[in-house]
C-alpha cells in the first residue's frame, strides 16, 4: 500500500529532491512527479513555492539542530566550535537544497519556523557557552561563526578552492582561531 501523502512527506520528499537538483531548481511540477502526482495535487498540501521551499527550511533546521547537538555534547571551547563547524559542513554537503534553503531567514510571522531557528540558533549558542556572551555579545558572535561557515561552504560547494592546500586543515585552522577572538569578544 502507498504512503499516504501528507504536508509532512511530502515536504520530506521535496526536501531530498532538491538535495538532488538544487533548491533554486525545484518546481511545483518536478516535485509532483518526485512524489507520483499532478502538479495541481502539491497544491493540497502547499500554498506555492515558497511555502514549499520555507517548509524545507524549518525541516532543516529542525535536522541541523540535532545533528549539531549530538557533535557538540560533552565539548567546549575551541572543540566545541571545530565539533560543530564541521558537522555542519559535513551536514551541508549531504543535504545542498536543504542548506540552502536554510540559508532564508524565517518569515517573522511564521511561529513554527521562528521557533525551528530559535532551536538552532540556542544549539550554536550553546555550543559556545564557554565564552558567556550574551545579548548582542551573543548574536553578533553567532552571525560571525554562520557567516564564516557559509563562507567556506558555500566556497566549497562552488569548487572555489583549487589550491593543493588540504581543505580539512585550512578549515580547522580557521575554526580555531575563532576562539582567542571570542574569549575577548565582549564590549
Amino acid at each position: 500500500m502507498a504512503e499516504r501523502l501528507t504536508r509532512t512527506t511530502l515536504v520530506a520528499r521535496a526536501a531530498d529532491l532538491s538535495d538532488e537538483i538544487g533548491l533554486d531548481e525545484l518546481t511545483i511540477t518536478k516535485v509532483g512527479r518526485h512524489v507520483g502526482i499532478a502538479a495541481p495535487g502539491v497544491y493540497r498540501h502547499v500554498e506555492d513555492i515558497e511555502d514549499l521551499r520555507a517548509a524545507i527550511g524549518i525541516l532543516a533546521a529542525g535536522e541541523v539542530a540535532v545533528e549539531l547537538a549530538r557533535s557538540t555534547t560533552g565539548l567546549a571551547g575551541p572543540d566545541a566550535l571545530v565539533a560543530l563547524a564541521g558537522s555542519l559542513r559535513a551536514w551541508a554537503g549531504a543535504h545542498p537544497g536543504r542548506y540552502a534553503a536554510l540559508q532564508v531567514a524565517p518569515d517573522p510571522e511564521d511561529v513554527e519556523a521562528q521557533a525551528q531557528a530559535a532551536e538552532l540558533i540556542g544549539t550554536i549558542g550553546s555550543a559556545m557557552r564557554v565564552y558567556e556572551l550574551e545579548g548582542d555579545d551573543l548574536t553578533d558572535a553567532v552571525r560571525l561563526l554562520r557567516s564564516l561557515l557559509h563562507g567556506f561552504v558555500s566556497l566549497e560547494q562552488g569548487e572555489g578552492f583549487k589550491d593543493p592546500r588540504d581543505l580539512d586543515a585550512s578549515f580547522e585552522r580557521m575554526v580555531r582561531s575563532l576562539d582567542p577572538l571570542l574569549r575577548s569578544w565582549k564590549d
